[in-house]
């Protein structure tokens, strides 16, 4: 049976998970056209960030295209993980974007919150005045932090209080700080560098029932630091590793939805059956036999 696990639940809550999911290049291969699948990745980006999933592994495989396939994921990806207020500065609408309206809006606190003292805001250096930067947090509000950072990079501020009129006094926050999610980084990576970095929890119907996987999973998640990969609509983790010549033994293996009652699980179906699980024993519930 499952309980919660009172003590130490707090400090568990607060720590800093690294949820991070490794999808493959052929992610959308079932999409009828780009249309659908931006609309995919736009789920995917929603389900990800629903858990504060701090990093989207793009993994590529033997297949069609994978390089140009990964790319149309990242670029999408990263575009919703970026604030409205920003998109322009940092993405010039080109072709390739030309989709971006069928997007949902993530709606992180750090994105969407208006610009007031106290608030914390995702923001990015667009000049430097002196040793301070300015870091644009909204559409028409700066901020001012000490220390020139890089221009272009991105900051976690905190706003103080308003010096000028759309200009706030403000001192950065750790962007890996509890309690402030600022959304997901999207890497690309081949089949063989993602088996590298462990811990990895492999995910699918071939793997052990969830059932008879609760005290193995618990060990795992325990850090709050996993990342869980996920297989593509037509093939599973298992067969597209096996296809590299990668065994999967020595890593966790689990199916999250035994006894499934639909021939296939969508990936972005997977993503919020699987992360639902993990995200239970994240915060503090634990696993023990009756």
């Amino acid at each position: 049976m499952l309980r919660e696990r009172r003590s130490g639940s707090r400090r568990r809550r607060n720590r800093n998970e690294m949820i991070r999911i490794a999808i493959p290049h052929s992610s959308l291969e079932e999409a009828a056209d780009d249309r659908e699948a931006v609309r995919k990745i736009g789920y995917i980006g929603r389900a990800a960030a629903i858990f504060k999933v701090s990093n989207i592994y793009i993994y590529t495989h033997k297949g069609e295209t994978p390089k140009s396939r990964a790319h149309f994921i990242k670029r999408y990806l990263e575009y919703m993980a970026t604030p409205p207020y920003l998109r322009k500065d940092l993405f010039p609408m080109k072709s390739e974007l030309r989709l971006a309206g069928l997007l949902p809006p993530l709606r992180l606190p750090v994105f969407s919150s208006k610009p007031r003292p106290g608030v914390v805001l995702m923001g990015m250096v667009v000049k430097w005045d002196g040793y301070a930067s300015i870091v644009k947090v909204g559409e028409t509000a700066f901020a001012r932090v000490p220390k020139p950072y890089p221009l272009k990079s991105r900051l976690l501020v905190q706003l103080e209080n308003e010096v000028d009129e759309g200009l706030y006094r403000a001192h950065v926050v750790p962007a890996k700080q509890p309690g402030h999610y600022a959304g997901f980084s999207v890497d690309i990576m081949t089949i063989g560098e993602l088996i590298r970095r462990p811990p990895l929890l492999l995910t699918g119907r071939e793997g052990k029932p969830i059932g008879d996987a609760l005290d193995e999973l618990a060990g795992l998640v325990r850090n709050g630091d996993v990342t869980v990969v996920f297989g593509s609509p037509r093939h599973g983790v298992e067969e597209l590793m096996r296809g590299e010549g990668i065994d999967v033994k020595g890593h966790p293996f689990i199916n999250f939805v035994p006894r499934q009652g639909v021939r296939t699980i969508r990936l972005e179906e997977a993503i919020i059956s699987v992360l639902s699980i993990v995200n239970l024993f994240i915060n503090g519930i634990t696993c023990s036999r009756a």
